[in-house]
């Protein structure tokens, strides 16, 4: 069910390997910025565990940003979206 929803709204799935969930992979947050440009945040781990072919598909959608957070990754138990709030409010001009 859940397929065939984002087959309907246009939606691409990239799947990912179990050795890449382990890597974070599966950690990663798209955020807007104020230019309203889409980024998909993960941590250089995440990064370097996808294929050429991912990384080509996800850029093929949105803009890429890795940093290294191995510290957090090694003893903090999360990884990128874990250190990152969602806010869901509406936008107010000023």
């Amino acid at each position: 069910m859940l397929e065939n929803k984002f087959r309907e709204t246009h939606k691409e799935i990239i799947d990912i390997t179990l050795d890449q969930m382990n890597a974070f992979a599966g950690n990663m947050l798209q955020v807007r910025n104020t230019s309203d440009h889409t980024i998909l945040v993960m941590s250089s781990t995440a990064f370097h565990a996808l294929t050429p072919a991912q990384v080509q598909k996800l850029e093929n959608h949105t803009q890429l940003l890795h940093a290294p957070i191995h510290t957090i990754e090694t003893y903090g138990g999360g990884s990128a979206r874990c250190m990152m709030a969602e806010v869901f409010l509406p936008m107010t001009r000023h």
